[in-house]
């Protein structure tokens, strides 16, 4: 999926300083402030792209149009087209201080980044007004993946087929690829991998050596595990009556899936979620991952159900009933706490908007916290002591056990902030 950052708003750079100079704007409230809420440098994720604030400033630190980001954060690279050439640079995510910059031939733009930071996959632009979800019919395809610090030459490779970069290898000698069948009408999906020194496309198995599968899906979210090794991506099927593995489903219902895409052995598997997460579209559902790796929480907002899939035996091992169910949920996000023992979920509908913590040794619901505006993001402050709480026009910034309100950035995006990562100073 292509992202980009968006566009900066004449208005962001006066909101932002405004944010500074009133509620904290004398010498006592900063230093109150900054009791409350340390310093720390917010990555914030749009379907534009991500951008960089400091808090509690509420400063911006950068905006960059077609940027993507490593991984962790720690890295945002971003492509500009310089006659004829691209020009790739590589920032530091908590700073914005360019660190490196590298010249490649032809236009290009970012597709992903390895979580090395080491490689870069780059293909061409999409053509304007194009949707990133929607597969771009075309019977070949080019990729170039390049060097961010320009040491080593970037390497193109001409591809027979439709295919999009997923990930790199947690090695960073291949690259995970998702092929779209058939190539110039495409209806299904299935994953590949480029082998970066050979040049070749292999198929990608499962766990258990199965053979790779056809599916029809819309990729809705993705999630990393914490050490970087897994990625995990929530599925709606796009054709009526499919299910993973050719389990039984709804003639004209949908079905929800987890695709789990191992980096570092190299395999790809999906999980099909519980039937009582069927005949509805999963727009309404969101992922977490537990701060060990070893659990993925699967949380529906219309429903009223969590779910936890354990991640080494890629079974769903527990599904409950959670008192969240919101009947016109239009947003849904999820963050575990810094323990492991909260499962933060933020429903929106529109008109209210909350956020639960459940216990997620019990999937009971702890507290519920009424918010003032529609919820579109949830992170974590890096001791994890603040929930991060994207509402449209600001960050509210929570205490994560009580629910307080600490402080709040006013902001304005041209793109709803889905993600909330706090970088390391």
């Amino acid at each position: 999926m292509r992202a980009k950052v968006g566009i900066v708003v004449p208005a962001l750079a006066a909101l932002l300083l405004a944010a500074a100079c009133t509620e904290g704007g004398s010498q006592e409230g900063e230093s109150g402030t900054a009791r409350r809420v340390p310093p720390e440098t917010l990555l914030l994720g749009t379907d534009r792209g991500p951008l960089a604030v400091r808090v509690p400033q509420g400063s911006l630190v950068f905006e960059r149009d077609g940027g993507v980001a490593a991984p962790d954060g720690s890295l945002v690279f971003s492509a500009s087209s310089q006659g004829g050439s691209t020009e790739l640079d590589t920032l530091d995510g908590t700073s914005g201080e360019v660190v490196s910059t590298t010249r490649i031939r032809g236009d290009l733009d970012v597709r992903v980044a390895s979580g090395s930071g080491g490689a870069v996959a780059l293909m061409d632009p999409l053509p304007a007004g194009w949707d990133p979800r929607v597969p771009l019919p075309r019977s070949r395809t080019a990729i170039v993946v390049a060097d961010p610090s320009g040491v080593l030459e970037p390497r193109r490779y001409e591809l027979r087929g439709n295919f999009e970069p997923e990930a790199f290898s947690t090695d960073d000698s291949r690259l995970f690829l998702i092929q779209h069948l058939p190539a110039e009408a495409p209806a299904v999906y299935r994953v590949t991998v480029l082998d970066l020194t050979r040049g070749r496309v292999e198929p990608v198995f499962g766990p258990f050596k199965s053979p790779p599968e056809r599916m029809p899906g819309t990729r809705l979210q993705q999630v990393y595990a914490p050490d970087g090794s897994q990625l995990y991506t929530l599925y709606t099927s796009s054709r009526p009556g499919y299910a993973p593995h050719a389990a039984p489903a709804p003639k004209n219902g949908t079905v929800s899936f987890i695709h789990v895409l191992d980096l570092e052995e190299g395999w790809a598997h999906c999980v099909g979620l519980p039937r009582r997460f069927w005949d509805q579209p999963a727009s309404h559902e969101a992922i977490a991952a537990s701060p060990d790796g070893g659990r993925l929480y699967i949380a529906d907002a219309v429903r009223g159900l969590v779910s936890v899939m354990e991640t080494d035996t890629l079974d769903i091992t527990k599904t409950a009933t959670v008192p969240l169910a919101v009947a016109g949920a239009s947003h849904t996000s999820a963050r575990v706490s810094a323990d492991g023992g909260t499962l933060f979920v933020g429903v929106a509908d529109g008109t209210t908007s909350s956020i639960s913590a459940i216990d997620t040794t019990t999937l009971g619901v702890s507290a519920t916290w009424s918010m003032s505006a529609a919820v579109s993001g949830l992170g974590l402050s890096g001791d994890g002591l603040r929930l991060y709480v994207a509402l449209g026009d600001r960050v509210a910034i929570l205490d994560a056990v009580t629910g307080r309100e600490l402080e709040a950035l006013p902001f304005t995006s041209t793109a709803p902030i889905v993600d909330v990562s706090a970088l390391p100073s």
